[in-house]
């Protein structure tokens, strides 16, 4: 009787595992309940795993549907769990560094300052030679970030199109609450920074965002050129009572299911947003007949239709050199990976790394390559 229970339950998980990774083939405006199986693949993947070791304790051959459901996903574990045995992570040839780093700490007054001053320097430090910003932010008079980077750091090449810029809408709500007297040029958006020459640049337009982007940059590298596309896919944009929601499920505190229904109602847009800027972006990428590279914040993890179809036939950096979850989401609570370095298939990836500092809400994805 609990050897059949425990079969019906296995048989369950089974489909629920299955039926997290159609998440990366269907897109989530038909389906968006497969989404929310997708983000939670780890966990029903551990739970097969524990009823796999269990029939094969027990000596039960019904452990072969398991074992057969798992290799079948291996596609899928192998995205959200690198194994790369006997790898050497040889930084060599050209350097990118693909990072969101959440407006330089701009909101966080008593601190701002403090933490932009530690951003640049690590960037100093890394020395990669294309840097793709999420989340960029720059004002003319106390953060000229754009001006810091291009003469300072030494990224004479630029292509920044803003998302947001203030000084285009000198009457709106929002620039009253933000602007000085009409003295502060604030902008925000993607940006790119490279010290090889930058010879034709472009946006992909999302119609569906204002704050999301994607922007690409043809760069001659020593005689080479290759697109380096930069993309922040739509954010959920959580308020500060959703994450006061998600602290207290990290505390292992009771919440309430109305809070939890809210966050699930914003996953739930945004996801539906993210398919039709993947499916945009996928398409440029197509089009394009020369080498090419995709940096940036998907907003989504591995077992997810905007990774999947964002990455069609490149190389993902982190699985090839990078071992175990590779979290790039700074949260207690979080192992997730949500950006990622690509590469075409015929580029050569010779390291990827992630630098866990919590200068901003992501951590920078480091990688090297040869063309």
């Amino acid at each position: 009787m609990l050897r059949g229970f425990f079969k019906f339950l296995n048989i369950l998980a089974l489909a629920v595992l299955l039926a997290s990774c159609m998440a990366t083939y269907i897109e989530p405006t038909k389906y968006w309940q497969l989404t929310f199986i997708g983000f939670a693949f780890p966990i029903v993947l551990v739970v097969n795993v524990f009823f796999l070791l269990l029939w094969i304790l027990k000596r039960d051959a019904f452990g072969l549907i398991s074992l057969v459901a798992i290799v079948l996903t291996w596609k899928f574990i192998y995205s959200t769990f690198a194994v790369n045995f006997n790898v050497v992570n040889k930084e060599a040839g050209i350097k990118v560094m693909s990072w969101n780093v959440k407006n330089f700490d701009l909101y966080n007054w008593s601190k701002n300052t403090e933490t932009r001053a530690q951003m640049m320097e690590l960037i100093k430090k890394e020395k990669a030679d294309v840097l793709c910003l999420q989340e960029f932010y720059t004002n003319n008079q106390l953060f000229h970030n754009l001006e810091y980077l291009r003469d300072s750091l030494g990224y004479p090449y630029v292509y920044f199109f803003p998302s947001v810029d203030l000084h285009k809408f000198p009457k709106s709500k929002l620039q009253s609450a933000l602007w000085k007297k009409g003295e502060l040029h604030q902008i925000w958006g993607v940006a790119t920074f490279s010290k090889f020459p930058i010879v034709d640049t472009g946006k992909i337009d999302f119609k569906n965002s204002l704050a999301n982007d994607c922007i690409y940059t043809d760069i001659d590298f020593n005689g080479k050129k290759a697109r380096v596309y930069n993309v922040h896919f739509q954010s959920i944009h959580l308020g500060y009572d959703d994450y006061a929601t998600i602290d207290s499920l990290e505390e292992n505190q009771t919440t309430r299911w109305d809070p939890l229904k809210k966050i699930m109602r914003k996953m739930k847009r945004a996801y539906a947003k993210r398919s039709i800027q993947t499916n945009a972006v996928a398409e440029s990428m197509n089009e394009y007949r020369g080498q090419k590279i995709l940096c940036g914040d998907f907003n989504d993890v591995p077992v997810s239709y905007t990774y999947s179809t964002a990455k069609g036939n490149l190389q993902d950096a982190f699985v090839e050199k990078g071992k175990g979850f590779g979290t790039t989401y700074a949260n207690k609570l979080s192992f997730f990976r949500i950006d990622y370095t690509l590469f075409d298939a015929d580029i050569k990836i010779n390291s990827c790394k992630t630098i866990r500092r919590e200068l901003s809400d992501h951590y920078p994805v480091i990688s090297t390559f040869s063309l």
